[in-house]
């Protein structure tokens, strides 16, 4: 029955009315919708936040710290190829802001419009830009699908802003992550193309898609080139035939090809580091239906919980996707719809829309990763090819893709609501739905209100930046802050970095989301302390990242200064400001004294490479390979005994070799808490120092990564005699 139709039984007063709104003109729903977007963002957080003077913006927190640097740096700098590098943030070729998660695409137009970093805020531009074209993107998808009831409409653009898993990702400052619009434009392009064919207008919007999505975030593109793949061949899966198949094939091209041509004109690199831990961010099999971080249930205990969120690995917030109240009761009203009335279509297009829903379901797959995990019941692991592992790897917060499921589930389901009788009833049934989605909301609104309402506190005076002589040379942070701790996110770093930047000096190892040039972190270590030689610029040495014994002996030959957060060596002109002496160095250990490392613990100062933040009991091995640098008592004569306190998984546990000048002194089994002896003969020391080495071996074809939790190191002791 057509809508119109349809309508009359609502009532004469109301139908004429209902029938106008329905026919309103396209442009002006995507006018109201983008209105719509408009005022959510100013209730919920301000408009101010676009503009550089928000006190937000003198000091952002966490990632968004880092994405504040890359585009500011990219205001401040002149033109550099490729257009979105920046000479501000490398000692070498120009970085581009696309390793700093900076929205490039958005950059580039402001820096081209002669827009300055001090008069509007890029980043909160993008915040703006995200609330405004949510709903617009929910419009046009539901457009798409044949939706045309204006109450529907409404329905609709108000679920896609009141997702929970958008707005916990705008909380967590991953705004790039955030511009879920993308998603939302991918889908209404592939429904486009199931219900109406592969138009030439859908082969020309999924390449300007591809172009765009490319400078917003990688994982985004990934979801819009699978979307992508099976909307443009829906026409050869309706009707098999060599002319759709070409089209289908030529479309995803034209993808691909513009994709690839954004990404040079961006400055995409190859070698990128080899990240891990595919199946640790993945997502919990019951997260989209059980609430968490719920205004009306808070968090349902059906397994373990990390702040407030279903996670049995550590990793499954990247894998937080509960739908809401009001979207699981859109979703049971329409599979109820669909029980009570038959709903038939034409069979082609059910085959047009089989690959879009092979693509989809590959997205839920992918999402659960070969790790299912079901509350707190883990599935046994589906083995991966050591190549397959690494290909996916590279894509490993695999819970994220979900979302596009998240999206074209509950616009389904409107588009079926959208054709059932009774039209008020409906309506108010969806006002009902909208309003406890609203509700379900409530918590996480509070959350993303506090993360924006203030800027961080200022531990650290930056007076010291602003030594004459230091505006235009390189600060060469040690390590780069992509190879300090995991475990424990440097915020304070992040804010001597941008502190740095802003006042005029370049910035060499701030934050970027990985090394590039080839480069891994045991190479930054190794070439550190080189750095010490060169006094055109400043190096930074961060504490609680290097072993202090080794860092001061070799500090000892240049001019060093000390601060709040480690070392400033260079010209003794240019570290004049820093106001402390260098420290002392950590004492020699002790016959018969523990030194600990737990948090807060005394062993924390001997820690080099390979191992976590420290927690409440210890240190976890993050790498195959870690290191401790020991000062060991001056009139120790003959081999010393020491005894290292390790813990480890159950049994049969995990091996740890223990070596010193690459001469093995123990090995040992792990499993729970044990005590490990070992005889270090004199030769072993260097200078006094005592380097050793721990070796973790592979174990089931799985290389020790920062993702495991249960093999670390509690304490060690120098034995007495």
């Amino acid at each position: 029955m057509p809508q119109s139709a349809q309508a009359t039984e609502a009532g004469p007063s109301v139908v004429p009315a209902a029938v106008r709104a329905d026919h309103m003109p396209a442009w002006l729903q995507l006018l109201l919708a983008g209105l719509f977007g408009l005022a959510h963002v100013a209730i919920l957080l301000r408009l101010g936040l676009a503009m550089a003077g928000d006190a937000f913006w003198q000091r952002p927190p966490g990632d968004l710290a880092m994405a504040t640097i890359g585009a500011e740096a990219l205001l401040r700098d002149g033109w550099h190829f490729p257009l979105s590098a920046t000479a501000l943030l490398s000692s070498s070729a120009p970085l581009p802001i696309v390793y700093t998660d900076s929205m490039p695409w958005l950059v580039v137009l402001l820096k081209a419009l002669g827009l300055s970093a001090d008069r509007v805020a890029p980043m909160g531009l993008c915040i703006l830009l995200g609330f405004v074209l949510q709903p617009v993107a929910a419009l046009v998808l539901l457009r798409a699908a044949g939706v045309r009831r204006w109450e529907v409409l409404l329905a609709g653009i108000a679920f896609a802003s009141f997702l929970p898993a958008w707005i916990l990702r705008l909380h967590m400052h991953h705004l790039a992550l955030a511009s879920h619009w993308a998603l939302l434009l991918a889908l209404a392009l592939a429904v486009q193309a199931v219900r109406q064919g592969v138009s030439g207008a859908v082969i020309a919007g999924f390449a300007a898609l591809g172009a765009l999505v490319i400078g917003l975030h990688a994982y985004l593109w990934a979801m819009v080139a699978g979307i992508a793949l099976g909307g443009l061949i829906a026409d050869a899966a309706r009707h098999p035939a060599p002319g759709s198949a070409l089209r289908g094939g030529l479309g995803f091209a034209a993808f691909l090809v513009a994709s690839v041509l954004a990404a040079w004109l961006l400055g995409y690199r190859t070698e990128n580091g080899a990240p891990t831990g595919f199946g640790f961010f993945s997502m919990n099999l019951l997260s989209p239906l059980v609430p968490q971080l719920s205004g009306l249930f808070g968090t349902l205990p059906a397994g373990p919980v990390t702040n407030g969120i279903l996670d049995a690995t550590g990793g499954q917030y990247e894998g937080f996707n509960y739908l809401g109240l009001g979207i699981l009761l859109l979703l049971a009203a329409a599979a109820l719809h669909l029980a009570r009335h038959r709903v038939q279509a034409p069979p082609g297009l059910w085959r047009a829309a089989l690959p879009l829903g092979l693509v989809l379901l590959g997205c839920l797959l992918f999402a659960l990763s070969n790790r299912i995990i079901l509350g707190s019941l883990a599935l046994p692991a589906i083995p991966l090819f050591p190549w397959l592992d690494n290909l996916v790897s590279q894509l490993r917060a695999s819970g994220r893709f979900f979302w596009p499921l998240a999206y074209l589930l509950p616009a389904l389901a409107l588009a079926v609501l959208a054709r059932a009788r009774h039209r008020q009833a409906v309506g108010a049934m969806l006002a009902g739905f909208v309003v406890l989605q609203a509700a379900d909301m409530a918590r996480l609104d509070g959350m993303l209100r506090a993360t924006f309402r203030a800027p961080m506190s200022a531990d650290f005076d930056p007076t010291p930046l602003r030594q004459p002589g230091l505006e235009g040379r390189m600060m060469t942070l040690h390590p780069p802050l992509a190879c300090t701790r995991p475990g424990g996110w440097p915020l304070d770093f992040s804010q001597f970095a941008m502190a740095a930047m802003r006042a005029g000096m370049r910035v060499e190892g701030g934050p970027v989301t990985r090394l590039i040039g080839g480069r891994s972190c045991e190479a930054a270590r190794r070439d550190a302390l080189a750095g010490l030689q060169d006094r055109s610029g400043l190096h930074v040495f961060l504490a609680g990242q290097w072993p202090e014994a080794l860092l001061l002996r070799a500090a000892a030959t240049a001019p060093c200064r000390g601060f709040e957060m480690g070392l400033a060596c260079g010209d003794p002109v240019l570290i004049a400001g820093f106001p402390q002496a260098v420290p002392a160095p950590p004492p020699p250990l002790q016959p018969g004294a523990a030194r600990s490392f737990a948090a807060g613990g005394d062993g924390i100062r001997l820690l080099g490479t390979g191992w976590s933040m420290p927690e409440r009991w210890g240190v976890r091995f993050v790498a195959p390979t870690a290191e401790l640098v020991l000062p060991m008592p001056a009139d120790r004569k003959g081999p010393a005994r020491l005894t290292l306190r390790l813990r480890g998984p159950a049994a049969p546990g995990r091996t740890v070799i223990v070596e010193a000048e690459e001469r093995e002194l123990a090995r040992g089994s792990i499993a729970g808490s044990r005590g490990i002896t070992l005889a270090v003969p004199p030769e072993a020391l260097q200078a006094g120092l005592l380097t050793l080495r721990f070796v973790v071996p592979p174990a089931g074809g799985d290389a020790m990564d920062d993702h495991q939790r249960e093999l670390g190191l509690e304490a060690i002791s120098l034995d007495a005699g």
